[in-house]
């Protein structure tokens, strides 16, 4: 009875110690996050790979007496050959998952074309062919190719620093051709021929653009990502190139060629470098 009539006098006394001693023990801070303001800007290099496409042209009779315009036809090839494209842009990211930015891409690339010589050039007496024979125009040229796109982007869930994606933009390209240079080849016209060569005045216009991504950003930083990814873009139909001088000086005006639109496939990488 002694010993438990100790005990409660030693436990009272030291109540008020431990009490004292949890009264200045510091809670843990809590380390809040640093603001994120959502904003962010990118920088792309990418691989643009070679893209065919067709279109159509005027044939413009020159014959005294019936100048104009005599028929349509198609043109069966022309080629944006593979080249490096190079972007910028701007962005807004709006939660976890979804976010918006604007880009400007470029590329210049070499532009290569052929079509068939036209039934009643093939048969005319010039180059006294049958209208199964051979005979081609090829054409030479360069383009400069702009985009200017508005994007919206689903981040799908990370792996460790790896947040795959996908994406889809419209906006607006500039397709401008240089001079086109046209070379005609028949390797069975008649003997002593000169081949029709000539230079045109290339054309350039806006155009209706859209695009689909496909990619995946690696976390470098709390502020900096690299940023993989496939990107697909249609370009659509617009003017390729006007009518030569011969055509012009018998009247001829507008333009002569236009092409169908690209497909326009490019890997792209860069960085993403986001505001806090």
């Amino acid at each position: 009875m002694a010993r438990l009539a100790f005990g409660l006098l030693a436990s009272a006394l030291f109540l008020p110690t431990l009490s004292q001693a949890a009264d200045i023990i510091e809670p843990i801070p809590v380390v809040e996050p640093a603001p994120y303001s959502g904003w962010y800007i990118r920088g792309d290099v990418g691989y643009v790979f070679e893209s065919k496409t067709d279109g159509h042209w005027a044939f413009y009779n020159q014959f005294p007496g019936v100048e104009g315009i005599d028929d349509y036809y198609r043109y069966d090839e022309l080629r944006l050959d593979s080249t490096a494209s190079f972007g910028a842009g701007v962005g807004y990211r709006f939660s976890d998952m979804f976010r918006v930015d604007a880009t400007v891409d470029y590329f210049r690339t070499d532009v290569n074309g052929k079509t068939k010589c036209p039934l009643m050039i093939k048969t005319d007496y010039a180059h006294g062919l049958g209208p199964f024979d051979e005979c081609d125009y090829y054409n030479k040229s360069e383009a400069d190719v702009w985009t200017i796109m508005a994007n919206a982007y689903v981040d799908l869930p990370t792996f460790g620093i790896v947040t795959p994606y996908l994406g889809a933009g419209i906006g607006t390209a500039y397709v401008g051709y240089d001079d086109v240079k046209t070379q005609e080849k028949c390797p069975t016209c008649k003997p002593g021929y000169v081949p029709y060569t000539s230079t045109s005045t290339g054309a350039d216009d806006w155009r209706f653009a859209t695009s689909l991504m496909a990619g995946a950003s690696v976390d470098l930083t709390q502020s900096l990502a690299l940023d993989v990814g496939y990107r697909y873009t249609k370009i659509y139909e617009g003017d390729a190139w006007d009518y030569d001088s011969a055509d012009k000086s018998f009247g001829a005006v507008g333009v002569q060629t236009k092409d169908n639109g690209f497909d326009i496939h490019a890997i792209r990488a860069g960085l993403r470098y986001s505001f806090f």
